[in-house]
């Protein structure tokens, strides 16, 4: 992965083979930065995505074969048990443009992956959800020294 900083955050180019959170939990690490938002686009394959089902209090996971363009990847970095969490949702398109999406859980960049990463002055931590199984956002937030 290759970067750029500048006032506002950071500028990600990740390459073939890396996998986007992985890559991204790594570099979020090494830059101590606890929380951020970010916005990305680029091409990914072997892709897992879910789909929160309330029913079943989980989520329904599913993986896709194949390569995908990956028009939209928005998602934020936050805390759990001190280590960087990376939460993603995806818009996926195959290559008859027919567009699939949902909760990312992993993907391997192709040709490459673009992020422009906005970091907070806060540290969002994540925590068990009291009703649903997940970790969701505790807040308020704790101001970063």
């Amino acid at each position: 992965m290759k970067f750029a900083d500048y006032s506002k955050g950071f500028v990600l180019k990740m390459e073939e083979g890396e996998e986007l959170h992985s890559t991204l939990s790594a570099f979020v690490l090494q830059k101590r930065i606890p929380s951020a938002f970010y916005q990305g686009i680029g091409s990914v394959s072997d892709v897992e995505l879910g789909y929160f089902d309330l029913k079943k209090n989980d989520y329904d996971r599913r993986l896709f074969k194949g390569e995908f363009e990956l028009t939209v990847a928005s998602g934020n970095v936050s805390v759990e048990n001190g280590v960087p969490f990376v939460h993603t949702h995806v818009v996926l398109a195959d290559k008859d443009y027919k567009t699939i999406s949902g909760h990312f859980f992993k993907g391997t960049v192709t040709a490459t992956i673009e992020i422009f990463l906005f970091p907070l002055d806060i540290a969002l931590l994540r925590r068990p959800d009291k009703k649903f199984n997940f970790k969701g956002l505790e807040l308020p937030h704790h101001f970063v020294p």
